[in-house]
């Protein structure tokens, strides 16, 4: 049996195939873009070197503290990695998230003195946290 293809087949298969193989050659690059513009949003992260390993602990009116593993808090209760209670420190590694001018998310961790290794990092409200 012979296999037979038609000039226009052809043509229609290199033309899928190159409509595919630009797809596969672009899609990363405009994934990057949508990236960089997520990244240039009103909401910034920035360091404060002088909040790094500060003591901070929960407002004792709050009780405890949810803490998030982003900086949504509260928009995406799923991404609630745990609590913090009253009384129990922690540190701000110095990064801090600002939403005009005015910080909503403050990135902590626990220090484990028995452990220095191991410090879990997690995102809590700026606002229900103050100094040891």
């Amino acid at each position: 049996m012979k296999l037979t293809f038609s000039k226009r087949a052809g043509y229609l298969a290199t033309g899928c195939l190159a409509g595919f193989t630009a797809s596969m050659a672009f899609t990363p690059i405009l994934s990057v873009f949508a990236q960089i513009d997520e990244l240039r949003s009103s909401d910034d992260l920035s360091e404060v070197q002088a909040y790094i390993r500060s003591c901070r602990e929960v407002i004792p009116v709050n009780g405890s503290v949810a803490v998030y593993d982003n900086t949504e808090l509260a928009g995406k209760p799923a991404n609630q990695i745990g609590t913090i209670n009253v009384g129990t420190p922690m540190h701000l590694t110095g990064v801090v998230r600002e939403v005009d001018g005015s910080p909503t998310a403050a990135q902590v961790y626990m220090p484990y003195r028995r452990f220095a290794m191991y410090q879990p990092v997690g995102w809590v409200d700026a606002s229900q946290i103050t100094e040891c």
